[in-house]
């Protein structure tokens, strides 16, 4: 077979650099096809070789392509899904929320009545201070009292509960000095 073989492996090397993107893939690919090629060879004749050549090339080629899906296929198996990784931790964020809300109002719900009552018009459904003492009876400096008040006990009780020092579960909210509020 007298063939000229530099420039059929430069050829082969730059059909196959189109088909596999890495110019290392393409040499080995081509390498491999040559060794088929000549083993193929010397057990017959190839009645046309350069066919023979750039069939086995692509051949190889292909199946490397294969593996190398099958392997990246793999991989993204075992991969986190990234859209489940960010609903995960929503979702996280979802229950530490919902847990923060119910600590929340087990620390109100411990509070004393008057104070409870204008906590929960105030921060929760909004009203100004002057509607609150309007609809209480009693002084917009009351008001503030007992805002301010209601917001540092709920925010020791939830630190208390939080560090696990006062059980969440519990009805009566305690301070540093173990006072009842």
């Amino acid at each position: 077979m007298d063939l000229p073989w530099p420039e059929l492996y430069t050829k082969l090397k730059l059909s196959l650099g189109k088909l596999l993107r890495r110019s290392e893939d393409a040499e080995d690919i081509a390498q491999e096809a040559f060794a088929q090629f000549l083993e193929a060879g010397s057990k017959g004749e190839i009645h046309f070789p350069q066919s023979y050549l750039h069939r086995t090339a692509r051949n190889l080629a292909i199946n490397a392509l294969s593996r190398k899906s099958h392997l990246l296929e793999d991989y993204l198996e075992e991969f986190p899904d990234p859209e489940g990784l960010s609903e995960s931790r929503v979702l996280e964020d979802d229950i530490h929320a919902q847990q923060r809300f119910e600590l929340f109002c087990q620390a109100t719900a411990a509070l004393p009545d008057q104070c409870r009552r204008v906590l929960i018009l105030r921060k929760v459904y909004g009203h100004s201070q002057q509607e609150v003492a309007d609809l209480l009876d009693i002084s917009v400096s009351t008001v503030e009292k007992h805002v301010a008040k209601g917001l540092q006990r709920c925010l020791a009780y939830m630190r208390a509960s939080e560090s696990s020092t006062v059980p969440a579960n519990k009805n009566k909210a305690t301070g540093s000095r173990g006072e009842r509020y």
